[in-house]
């Protein structure tokens, strides 16, 4: 059963945006995995660190719905860009003998880490998934139910839905179930936005499922869940307290920085403007190498940026910028041939080279 509950007050929801949901779900599908690859991503780099990252959506500017995420991480992730066609079979296996599979319904562009972990992209239709480091997440129990592994989540819900509305009912034909590596499990949270600016955050917080859906949700970064940094967000000037914004790295201090720049982000005159406005948050939440946390907070995440997407899904435009290169490059998705005989192709998102539509640039993968 789906839960209505009324969880904040009204100092931080837009007047225009009185349709706030939060969920708490159940749900059913597939046996749990992890493609061999994705595991060995994770072990070799989260098993120490983890990563952090910021996500911010502009949905008011008036041109376009953007949204800017940050990828925050201790080592180099080897991240590539890469195009996924339609019809794509997919596999996770978890040793059970019961793979869950499925075939790509839609076409989308992803950041994957060791070519392996789809951890940010945008599908054909503008659905975008941004999936983020959450150190308090405490997942569901296993039960009966056939379950999707962790690691795969955000490949899932970009391969089948077209909206966030899509991907939150079809979530509950899911249960998210963790992979263990090293011993350990790890956690996560996924944020979702469409071209309508819709958006859904799902987290696991006690032991169950919460999703946070409407236009409302737009700043997501790391500890403590969703519920705990919007309640933290009224103590600050911008939304009716009395404190100052904090100006470190610990995840609450970036939430509360991200959600006031955005609350004071003038309408945009042109989409170059939009994706600009969106981008200039992004700056503001990224943290440069050799940054410290002064915070006092201990956060076991405060690494530094490795790169950030920016994801117009009004225009189907895919950005991306590395922090070691001053180049921002993207990909035009309304130009590429999503149909199920298309190849896989892909390029490393670090070379420097890149500079503006690249669309063309990436090549078949063997």
């Amino acid at each position: 059963m789906v839960k209505l509950v009324r969880m904040l007050s009204e100092p931080y929801i837009d007047p225009e945006f009185k349709g706030q949901r939060t969920f708490a779900m159940k749900s059913r599908v597939g046996r749990v995995a992890a493609l061999g690859l994705v595991a060995a991503f994770f072990a070799t780099t989260l098993a120490d660190d983890a990563s952090a990252c910021s996500r911010i959506l502009s949905n008011t500017n008036g041109q376009a719905n953007v949204v800017a995420r940050t990828m925050d991480l201790y080592r180099s992730d080897a991240a590539k860009m890469v195009v996924y066609p339609r019809g794509l079979e997919r596999v996770s296996k978890t040793g059970d003998g019961k793979p869950f599979t499925w075939a790509s319904k839609l076409g989308s562009v992803a950041v994957t880490s060791f070519g392996a972990a789809a951890s940010d992209g945008m599908n054909e239709k503008g659905l975008v998934a941004n999936l983020l480091y959450l150190g308090d997440t405490r997942y569901e129990p296993r039960d009966s139910r056939p379950g999707l592994s962790n690691l795969l989540w955000a490949q899932y819900v970009l391969d089948n839905f077209a909206s966030v509305k899509e991907a939150v009912e079809g979530l509950k034909d899911v249960q998210i179930v963790p992979v263990a590596l090293d011993g350990k499990q790890w956690p996560l949270h996924l944020a979702i936005s469409d071209a309508e600016g819709d958006s859904a955050i799902v987290e696991f917080v006690d032991g169950r499922m919460v999703v946070h859906q409407g236009k409302e949700f737009t700043v997501m970064t790391n500890e403590p869940p969703l519920e705990t940094q919007l309640k933290n967000l009224r103590n600050y000037k911008s939304f009716g307290g009395l404190r100052p914004m904090p100006g470190d790295i610990d995840p609450e201090s970036r939430f509360v920085r991200a959600a006031s720049y955005l609350k004071t982000l003038p309408p945009a005159r042109s989409v170059p403007e939009a994706i600009a406005g969106a981008q200039s948050i992004a700056r503001t939440v990224a943290v440069p190498p050799g940054a410290k946390d002064t915070s006092g907070g201990g956060a076991e995440d405060a690494w530094p940026t490795l790169w950030f997407t920016l994801a117009d899904s009004t225009n189907k435009t895919y950005f991306f910028h590395s922090a070691s290169s001053p180049n921002l490059y993207w990909v035009d998705l309304t130009k590429i041939d999503f149909g199920s005989k298309a190849s896989e192709r892909a390029i490393d998102a670090y070379d420097r080279a890149l500079v503006g539509d690249i669309t063309q640039r990436l090549t078949n993968v063997p």
